[in-house]
């Protein structure tokens, strides 16, 4: 119900920091760079086959040009296999899958910038990251600047931790009762209801929210139990990507990989 403690590892340093955060600035552009399936399949009805020829080629230059950035930076060894795997990934193989996943990798950089002190506050847990604010922090003219960034004080960076844990509480509760997983009734008299009415209580006093909506995590003006599917499923993105990215920050992660980067609540 509440942030519990973990194995905690070394924490990353600021450079260390910075890395990660231009990796996964090199794999969302990659995502971005790579048009839908449904699009690439609509064009091609209308191709002649040197024209399909081409534009894979076209791509596979681009995706090549992509990497050897990545390697002149430096940045190439610092990413998992599955990332490195992603970025030669070939425009007819990558699937809208990989897309969306890391299109929202935004929300994992935004948490960084904010621990760099490059972010002043996080958007809400109903506040998608935009794309913009991202590029505005980690242009190529960012990077010089970047690398002399520090780290804000350990104690807000778990006090953040904390919170996303607790938000991504929220959004596993909320699919755990739907599928009927969680009973509504709990031991001692308590109720699902009372715990999220209590855990919200909480979460104000932490200054997660300002005050909650009827009784439960306010998100779009209403009750985070109103939440339309849409919506839930960007909150629950929003808080699983911020999760981790505490986590990470925070030393959860063995030898600091971000792939393996625990997000149990």
């Amino acid at each position: 119900m509440f942030p519990f403690p973990k194995k905690k590892m070394k924490r990353p340093d600021a450079p260390l920091v910075v890395r990660r955060l231009f990796v996964l600035r090199e794999v969302f552009a990659k995502a971005l760079a790579t048009p839908p399936a449904e699009h690439i399949e609509q064009w091609m009805k209308n191709w002649s086959q040197e024209d399909c020829r081409q534009f894979t080629s076209d791509c596979g230059a681009m995706f090549a040009a992509r990497e050897e950035q990545i390697r002149s930076l430096g940045l190439w060894a610092d990413m998992s296999e599955d990332e490195r795997k992603f970025i030669r990934t070939g425009v007819m193989e990558t699937t809208d899958r990989h897309r969306i996943d890391a299109s929202w990798l935004v929300e994992s950089m935004v948490c960084l910038l904010w621990s760099l002190g490059r972010v002043e506050r996080l958007p809400g847990y109903d506040e998608e990251t935009t794309h913009e604010l991202i590029e505005e922090h980690t242009g190529r003219s960012s990077w010089e600047l970047l690398k002399t960034a520090t780290l804000r004080p350990q104690q807000e960076i778990e006090e953040q931790r904390g919170l996303a844990e607790l938000w991504h509480w929220r959004c596993r509760t909320r699919k755990l009762l739907e599928a009927g997983l969680i009973p509504a009734a709990l031991e001692n008299g308590l109720t699902m209801e009372k715990v999220i009415e209590m855990s919200a209580a909480k979460a104000a006093e932490a200054h997660a929210f300002e005050a909650p909506i009827g009784n439960d995590f306010p998100t779009f003006g209403k009750p985070f139990r109103e939440m339309d599917p849409t919506q839930f499923a960007s909150v629950t993105s929003i808080s699983q990507e911020r999760h981790k990215a505490f986590n990470w920050l925070c030393g959860y992660a063995p030898g600091n990989r971000w792939a393996e980067t625990p997000t149990d609540t």
